[in-house]
């Protein structure tokens, strides 16, 4: 009974550590992104363009902040 308790212990474990993972992988990608979305801003002449660009900024932002508290809290 303990063995089997302490497997699924570990493998609880492992699927956390795997996710912790996945997410700071998603947040680099994120920040990354946000990134070439600066780039791309400073470089943009059409006002449209530079108005889609604000508004991918505003949603990658809350995109790093939604990954940073799931990090930060350890939960899905």
């Amino acid at each position: 009974m303990q063995g089997s308790r302490a497997l699924m212990r570990l493998r609880q474990q492992q699927r956390l550590r795997r996710e912790q993972h996945e997410t700071t992988e998603a947040l680099h990608r994120t920040y990354r992104a946000l990134q070439a979305n600066e780039k791309a801003f400073q470089m943009a002449q059409d006002r449209f363009v530079i108005e889609q660009l604000i508004y991918e900024h505003a949603a990658l932002e809350c995109r790093c902040r939604a990954l940073l508290r799931e990090l930060r809290g350890g939960r899905r």
